[in-house]
């Protein structure tokens, strides 16, 4: 087949396709009464809706709601680049249930779930694909929903969903106000603050773990394509029911886990209760130059009465001295550095800092050499007792530094002898 055959076949899929009036559609109204969904039609062509509400009970929430939020911190840890103030209710969150997850131009998203903030509840739109050629117009009324937010917030939609939603835009010839809007992925932003202490940062561990929730009788999401095919063949109600609350909870959860987000944005050395919560994030900062966001947290971390982990404690301590010498703290940073030194922990990156002081701002060449030849018995120790260890590659780069030192220390000795020699002729004869 020709590229323009191949063209010509896309072009004539993209467009919507009739309904014909002999058509059967006596399970629809089957389907509106159980599913209490409404039928919104057009142009002899219809899709379901289906309108849910969720109270939200939580003061800390409510508070949060109340006014317009700071959204400095929130930013950074969501990864965009903003300094407005984010009113969550301007905030559109979108979660789809689609027919396969490959994302190509044969996936649809049967189910797109719309969420957003209202008074003191959360309002979910569903909207449901009856069959696929009517896909244009539940898109036409997805857009004209999302053009009245200012954000659009999503779980790993930077990867999957938007993308997806686009793309079935694009074939169907229609515009879409998606780009236009600020986009707020939670999934990073829980990865920056819950990934080492939590196995998997997927949607559903963050409720048990972070929410406290525990949904029952959910339904697998790897299932769900099945139970939409099921349901176009069949056209019983029952079948996409548990479909519908399934991406209910989804949007519920995602609207909640961004407010728990916010909170922890607004003063997370009070709200992070785990080390490795206060690292996790304290690194992040640091990684990307915040460092006077970075300190406060990893000094936290060894306030906590909870036991932390002792590598945990070690690279705390590596990251403070960093943070500090990226402030210009110079002594702060080498009270950290040596702290690591005196638990015995001879990391080359640890003695490389720390020699670094000593060599270029004290101009101590001794100290600075003597720091180095601690990094270099440390490694000579691991090489005897594993041979393949990657922080062998270090041993090159502290002989290095161990020869440089030795030749400023050289230096520095013959530059000493030459002063006390000029101050000796200097000194007048005593005449006999």
């Amino acid at each position: 087949m020709s590229i323009k055959e191949k063209l010509a076949r896309l072009d004539t899929a993209s467009k919507p396709i009739e309904i014909k009036p002999h058509e059967d559609h006596s399970w629809i109204a089957n389907v509106e009464s159980e599913l209490q969904v409404k039928v919104i039609r057009e142009n002899n062509s219809f899709f379901l809706l289906r309108e849910k509400y969720f109270p939200i009970f939580n003061d800390e929430h409510l508070q949060i709601l109340s006014g317009d939020f700071e959204i400095g911190r929130f930013a950074k840890i969501c990864g965009i680049d903003s300094k407005n103030k984010l009113d969550f209710k301007n905030a559109i969150f979108i979660d789809l249930e689609t027919t396969g997850l490959a994302g190509g131009t044969g996936t649809y998203a049967f189910l797109i779930g719309l969420g957003h903030l209202e008074l003191n509840n959360i309002v979910v739109r569903q909207y449901l694909l009856p069959d696929f050629n009517q896909e244009w117009l539940m898109l036409k009324y997805v857009d004209h929903a999302i053009q009245n937010f200012e954000y659009m917030a999503t779980f790993n939609g930077k990867s999957f969903d938007i993308p997806l939603l686009t793309n079935r835009f694009i074939l169907n010839r229609m515009d879409t106000s998606l780009e236009d809007k600020e986009h707020l992925d939670l999934l990073h932003a829980c990865r920056r603050i819950w990934k080492l202490r939590l196995p998997s940062c997927d949607l559903q561990s963050l409720e048990n773990s972070i929410l406290g929730q525990n949904r029952v009788g959910d339904i697998p999401g790897d299932i769900i394509p099945a139970l939409y095919f099921e349901f176009i063949r069949k056209r019983q109600a029952h079948i996409l029911f548990d479909v519908l609350e399934h991406n209910f909870y989804d949007i519920v959860n995602l609207i909640l886990l961004s407010l728990e987000l916010s909170e922890i944005s607004e003063d997370p050395v009070n709200h992070l209760n785990h080390p490795e919560d206060l690292f996790c994030l304290a690194n992040f900062f640091h990684n990307n130059n915040h460092f006077d966001e970075s300190i406060p947290l990893l000094e936290r971390v060894f306030l906590l009465p909870k036991n932390i982990n002792h590598d945990l404690e070690l690279r705390a301590f590596f990251l403070l001295g960093m943070a500090h010498k990226k402030m210009g703290n110079t002594e702060a940073s080498k009270r950290y550095l040596w702290e690591l030194l005196d638990r015995q922990h001879f990391h080359p990156n640890v003695v490389e800092e720390l020699s670094k002081f000593y060599e270029h701002q004290d101009k101590d060449f001794s100290t600075a050499k003597e720091i180095v030849e601690k990094g270099l018995q440390y490694l000579t120790t691991i090489q005897q007792l594993d041979s393949n260890n990657v922080i062998l590659k270090f041993i090159p780069r502290l002989r290095h530094r161990e020869k440089r030192l030795l030749k400023k220390m050289a230096a520095s000795q013959t530059s000493e002898r030459h002063i006390r020699d000029e101050v000796s002729d200097e000194k007048p004869h005593l005449i006999k």
